[in-house]
């Protein structure tokens, strides 16, 4: 039976060594013994509808790997490089994103309820049929306004354009999608009564979005929940240098 290695990032150090039929078995079967795959060289990996629930690849490569269907509830992602991967149809509730690098990403049409994105680079993501209910959102890009608005099918004539043109916004820096709401007026409401709904203590919504919320007419929105300071990027298990793992299979 054929043996697969995986290696450190940066230090191509030995992480693990498994035993299986195939890669995509091999990563599964490491990540359901418990090897931590943190700073792991995994970018460009094929393994699609593989399970990796609860999988800890905190800093590990991912970059143009195909994941499209894989399970990935509850996994420490934080301060992954997901640039360009194929996440569609994945499933990663209650998944933490924190900081990571999701530019390029598609994740049309995966679970993201409940997964904490603060943080997360965004740039550039496709969000269509993303499931954002309950996801503790990262508010500085907008592709995450953008999906909010075209799930919610605001249906005015005004809240119309500024979706659309948020569509169209280049993201040269962050929040800058603001300025929309803000060229629109009293336009944005319908759009900044769709944001109200998703603004959740440990985000990152600007003050500025808090308040144009919070000036909606009275009984048009849920109330805006006051700010609080989000999470910060605690690496809870240190990496250490530990001899490399051999997974053998049953």
């Amino acid at each position: 039976m054929p043996t697969y290695p995986i290696f450190h990032r940066w230090s191509a150090r030995l992480i693990a060594m498994v035993e299986a039929e195939t890669y995509p078995r091999a990563l599964e079967l490491a990540v359901a013994q418990g090897v931590r795959m943190l700073y792991a060289d995994l970018e460009g990996v094929k393994v699609r509808g593989t399970s990796l629930t609860e999988g800890d690849f905190r800093g590990a490569e991912l970059s143009q790997a195909e994941l499209a269907g894989v399970h990935l509830e509850k996994a420490d992602l934080r301060a992954a490089r997901l640039v360009g991967t194929d996440l569609r149809q994945a499933f990663l509730r209650t998944a933490d994103l924190r900081q990571a690098d999701l530019r390029g990403a598609d994740l049309r049409f995966a679970s993201l309820e409940g997964a904490q994105l603060v943080g997360a680079d965004l740039r550039g993501a496709l969000l269509t049929g993303t499931r954002l209910e309950q996801a503790i959102l990262d508010w500085r890009w907008s592709p995450v306004a953008v999906e909010l608005l075209r799930q919610d099918g605001v249906g005015s004539t005004a809240a119309s354009k500024v979706m659309a043109e948020l569509a169209f916004q280049e993201d040269v820096r962050p929040f800058c999608w603001l300025r929309v709401l803000i060229r629109h007026g009293s336009q944005a409401s319908a759009a900044l009564e769709v944001f109200s709904k998703h603004i959740r203590p440990g985000d990152n919504a600007p003050e500025l979005l808090r308040r144009l919320a919070a000036d909606l007419p009275a009984g048009s929105a849920e109330a805006v929940t006051a700010p609080q300071p989000s999470s910060p990027l605690l690496w809870t298990r240190r990496a250490g240098r530990n001899e490399p793992v051999i997974v053998r299979k049953d």
